[in-house]
This record gives C-alpha cells, structure tokens and sequence, in this order.
C-alpha cells in the first residue's frame, strides 16, 4: 500500500511541475531571418514562429503585415505540438 500511495504521490508531483512548465511563455530576441505569409510565421534564429489571432503585438507593431526582415524583435511563445506559438512579439533597438 505505502509503494502504490508513493508511486500515485510522485506521479502526481510530476504532473503539476510538467504542466506549471508547459503553461509559462518562454522568450527570445534576435533579427527575423524570414517571413512566411502563407503560414502567417517568421523565423528567427532558425526557428520558425508562428503568430495566432491572440498574439498580442507591442512597440510600434500592430499586426503580421508590420514584419520586415532584418527587424530585431522579442517574441515570447509557447511551444505545443512541435510548434513555436507567439504570445507576444515586439520591437527591439
């Protein structure tokens, strides 16, 4: 009884640290390389992100259309699914 209540605790410890991880927005600066209007993404250091109806768009950016290579962004994403999805995107100096 004492290894079956172990092995129910662990794995439930395991879970709420994997899904506490999977639920915070990782980050990443650097110059967009590339864009891809036709999946609505850009890549950056050789990653491609791709933006949703909810990306939230800052500094001076308003939408998909305001991208241009060469521009040096911040992009906070999630990555679900073997995708990187932006949260938020932004303009850097």
């Amino acid at each position: 009884m004492k290894n079956r209540f172990g092995v129910l605790l662990l794995s439930s410890l395991l879970f709420l640290f994997s899904s506490s991880v999977l639920a915070d927005d990782l980050e990443v600066e650097g110059r967009i390389e590339s864009i891809d209007t036709s999946s609505q993404s850009f890549v950056v250091h050789g990653i491609p992100f791709f933006v949703t109806p909810s990306t939230d768009y800052d500094d001076g950016l308003r939408g998909f259309a305001d991208f241009r290579e060469g521009q040096k962004v911040e992009v906070e994403f999630r990555y679900r699914e073997g995708n990187h999805y932006v949260t938020e995107v932004e303009l850097e100096d």
